[in-house]
């Protein structure tokens, strides 16, 4: 009998080692091609000739060998999100990989650890949001799903604009977005709603109106397309693989047929639970289980979380069953967070008046409508508690940002600013995560799996990528088993990019040969460009502007069409808070011989942007000056400026938005009188 038993075990092992040892191949060909996908032809990147790229599947326990080419003329490179691989084949460029050029190749290959649902994307640039992302599933070993169908579901978002226009439009302050979805807040707008004194204690906080998500797309996507149909029979159960790779898009996942039983969060298989309606991340993965209803073809339905549209799958066939609406959200009533870099004068006990009223007011809608992430509810299989004997270290991390300057930083410093985050292999490693914004931010760690601490305890669930709410704290934690560098960033992807990312270095470790000359590049900062002119009958005036993180370089000008009176100022300034800017300049006027000039900016209540400054002739000036949206296209402004030279001056005035670059205005100069005239904006 023992020699049975040891003949068993020897011929397994023998079956699980080929199946260790067994490798599977994919060719990956990135390049530039012309996608139409909302009635208009736009450049886009492609993988194999099609956005999303192929679902990779593979067998856990193999060894994945992925060819990718980029046929671009840009660089590009490849992460594979959620899989535990080795260092170099994590495919952040400079960091952990070099990226792959233009006309470039560049071989993955990485032992499969895991199974689970997961996905792939460059992260190079924005060209995530171009098309540069795909599935990436891994069977088990053993067991295999219980269901008649098994399908991916790759949600995303799509925009024809550049997503580098798309990133400038937003560091430049234009809000166009917000009226394109219909989200622009207004003074018409709170009246009607019924919130104008939350409006005024908003706007007496100095915090600016805000919106749910940032960018309006023109598109949302299920495996490409605006809705897919799955064929299946009443009484099938179907197994679904959700992968929400959006750049910046959070969806509302809601099954017309029933509930959806969640079996699998981020590739790991958690105790099954049923949620009718529930909240997935950027970045995150889930699969869950359906039953097909007779009578029809049901819909599972993704909205996108601001309410500005959703994509659809179809399950089953006959008459198609849609899912309900989710209620669109309050916006009035859901402002939070003092958008600052943390160095808001406001007293704590102001904070904590506004934050509780907030929260209040957040939590007026039932959750069932529009609920959260289901992590409360998330049990793990298995406990997860990390080794007891091990040193912990504990990391505060406040998720930070200004939306109107749009940085997105850690602590109050974006990444071009921050040191690394230091850990020791051996060490238990607990982040305390605190969202000082009214932005979910979904953060995401390359190469390790964390515990998101919840009701559950021991059985918290293992993630990779993690929500954390306005105003929310969450807390996760892991053991450090690891070496060299990784990434740790928030997952919407513009958000990413304007600075909420940091690197996790792992002390001791050597940075790899193929990094040493490069490691340069993954710090860089970037200048964004923004113009504003308005020509009107009586005089034109307008302001060019070159802004990176914390510096801005700026021309400012006014001037009559008979050149009788005029002023242009050049400064640079130095961003210190959402509220204050340093700044010297140089200003000449007429005929008048330069001014050097310095000063300071400082935010209001009420949002009065004023301006205080001492020139080199002795002289001080005073301005202070205002925005005000009346409804979703009017808008009033006025400025008033006072100096120790020429004493009185002011300007008021009204416009109308045409579109994102246009609209039309009318003012009045108390030194160059009343007219009309367009205002640009690019």
């Amino acid at each position: 009998m023992k020699i049975k038993i040891i003949c068993c075990l020897f011929i397994l092992s023998l079956i699980v080692g080929n199946a260790y040892a067994a490798s599977k191949e994919y060719n990956l060909l990135i390049r530039s091609q012309n996608i139409n996908l909302t009635g208009h032809d736009v450049a886009a990147m492609t993988i194999n000739g099609g956005i999303p790229g192929p679902v990779l599947r593979f067998t856990e326990g193999e060894t994945a060998r992925i060819h990718v080419r980029n046929e671009m003329a840009v660089e590009t490179s490849i992460h594979w999100h959620g899989l535990l691989l080795p260092n170099l084949q994590d495919g952040v460029p400079y960091l952990t990989t070099p990226p792959i050029k233009p006309g470039g190749s560049f071989t993955y290959e990485f032992p499969l650890k895991q199974s689970g649902t997961y996905w792939y994307h460059s992260h190079t640039g924005l060209q995530e949001q171009r098309g540069v992302y795909g599935a990436f599933v891994v069977e088990p070993l053993t067991g295999s799903s219980t269901a008649d169908l098994e399908h991916v579901v790759v949600l995303s978002d799509w925009t024809d604009e550049d997503p580098e226009e798309v990133l400038r439009t937003l560091k430049s302050g234009n809000d166009y977005y917000s009226l394109k979805k219909g989200t622009m807040q207004s003074l018409s707008g709170a009246l009607k709603a019924g919130a104008l004194k939350e409006t005024l204690q908003r706007s007496l906080m100095r915090m600016p109106p805000m919106d749910i998500a940032d960018v309006a797309y023109d598109a949302f996507l299920t495996n490409g397309g605006p809705e897919e149909e799955l064929d299946a029979l009443p009484g099938q159960t179907v197994h679904l693989r959700i992968i929400n790779a959006a750049a910046s898009t959070y969806f509302y996942l809601h099954y017309a047929g029933g509930a959806l039983q969640i079996t699998s969060a981020d590739g790991l298989n958690v105790v099954p639970v049923d949620r009718n309606r529930f909240l997935i991340a950027v970045a995150e993965t889930y699969d869950v289980f359906i039953t097909v209803p007779a009578g029809g073809a049901y819909e599972l339905r993704a909205t996108a979380q601001d309410g500005s549209g959703h994509t659809s799958l179809f399950v089953g066939r006959g008459s198609r069953i849609t899912a309900p609406d989710v209620p669109f959200p309050d916006l009035y009533k859901m402002h939070a967070g003092d958008h600052t870099n943390m160095a808001d004068p406001m007293t704590d006990d102001k904070i904590m008046k506004h934050d509780n009223m907030m929260k209040h007011n957040m939590m007026e809608m039932p959750e069932e409508e529009r609920p959260m992430p289901p992590y409360e509810h998330l049990k793990s299989m298995l406990p997860t508690t990390l080794p007891a004997e091990s040193p912990l270290r504990e990391v505060r991390l406040e998720l930070t940002g200004d939306m109107e300057r749009y940085i997105w930083s850690i602590n109050g410093k974006t990444l071009n600013e921050a040191d690394m985050i230091k850990i020791k292999r051996g060490e238990n490693v607990r982040f305390v995560l605190i969202n000082k914004t009214m932005m979910h931010h979904p953060m995401h760690l390359h190469g390790h799996f964390f515990r998101v601490l919840n009701r559950h305890g021991d059985y918290s669930p293992l993630k990779h990528t993690v929500d954390v709410p306005p105003l929310g704290e969450t807390i996760i934690e892991f053991y450090a088993d690891e070496e060299k560098d990784w990434f740790f960033h928030c997952h919407v992807l513009y958000h990413m990019k304007a600075g909420m990312a940091r690197a996790i270095h792992y002390e001791g470790s050597e940075l790899s040969p193929q990094l040493a000359d490069i490691r340069k590049y993954f710090q860089k900062e970037t200048w964004y460009a923004s113009t504003e002119i308005s020509i009107l009958s009586q005089m034109t005036e307008g302001t060019i502007r070159i802004a990176d993180t914390r510096n801005t370089l700026m021309l400012q000008w006014e001037a009559d069409w008979d050149d009788e009176e005029d002023e242009a100022i050049f400064s640079y300034s130095r961003y210190l808070s959402r509220f204050a800017e340093l700044y010297t300049a140089i200003a000449l006027a007429g005929d008048e011989d330069p001014r050097a000039i310095a000063g300071f900016k400082y935010l209001l209540p009420l949002l009065f942007e004023s301006s205080f400054w001492l020139d080199s002739d002795g002289e001080f000036r005073f301005s202070v000056d205002n925005r005000l949206a009346l409804t979703d296209r009017l808008f009033a402004f006025g400025e008033f400026q006072y100096d120790t030279k020429d004493k009185e001056e002011w300007s008021a005035g009204a416009g109308w938005i045409l579109s994102k670059s246009l609209s039309l205005t009318a003012s009045y100069h108390s030194e160059y009188k009343g007219g009309a005239g367009i205002r640009l904006k690019f």
